[in-house]
């Protein structure tokens, strides 16, 4: 894990501190700060990690008390830096976390900064997540989609095929989280048409708007 003195985990109270820029194929640049003592990754117009600051996660996990579900294993879709496992710490039930991301700079930075301690029951995977949920024969009790190619969730990924792919890896009384950004007159009008396909497999699903992000929420009852 990449150590930070302590003088600069105060300054980043202040403002951002930059630690380093990494170039991705798939990402574009990528910059790795701290504020606000958590960890940031970001590109040029998306937030894709930030510690237990990533709000969009953090708000989903409070309302649904997120730490009182029985959730041995966990599939995140989109790794970042680890913010969700961060935000799962406090789930002592938790076994295994299966952690995807398509883009390896990304991969190689979660292994640098995200908490030992935490890295104990992640398993990293760099693949699509297409691929993944075509070929995977595992079911888990939570599943978060959290998949952005800058603030823009690809397009094969808001198609029915794959929709049914993850209700098909969520078991009973399991959980499924799909988020996306909603932060524009754009995305509002995607995230409407969106609704529809996801309510047409998830009839029972509903949202949870954040800060420039609605969350979509289905518990396979």
């Amino acid at each position: 894990m990449q150590v930070v003195s302590v003088f600069k985990k105060i300054a980043s109270y202040l403002f951002d501190l930059t630690l380093e820029k990494r170039k991705s194929d798939l990402s574009g640049e990528l910059t790795v700060s701290i504020h606000k003592g958590q960890y940031k990754l970001s590109t040029q117009d998306a937030i894709y990690s930030f510690g237990n600051e990533y709000t969009s996660f953090s708000t989903v996990f409070k309302a649904l008390h997120i730490e009182k579900r029985t959730t041995e294993k966990v599939l995140i879709l989109g790794f970042g830096l680890g913010s969700i496992v961060d935000l799962l710490r406090n789930n002592t039930s938790i076994k295994n976390i299966t952690a995807l991301d398509a883009d390896k700079v990304v991969i190689e930075l979660a292994k640098k900064y995200l908490n030992p301690a935490l890295q104990e029951k992640v398993e990293f995977r760099c693949t699509d997540a297409l691929y993944f949920t075509q070929n995977c024969i595992d079911a888990f009790d939570l599943v978060v989609f959290d998949v952005f190619i800058e603030d823009k969730t690809p397009v094969q990924f808001m198609q029915q095929e794959f929709l049914f792919l993850l209700k098909n890896l969520v078991k009973h009384n399991g959980l499924l989280l799909y988020s996306k950004m909603e932060d524009s007159l754009h995305s509002k009008i995607e995230n409407y048409q969106f609704s529809k396909s996801f309510s047409s497999i998830f009839a029972d699903a509903y949202t949870i708007t954040t800060e420039g992000n609605r969350v979509y929420v289905w518990n396979n009852k």
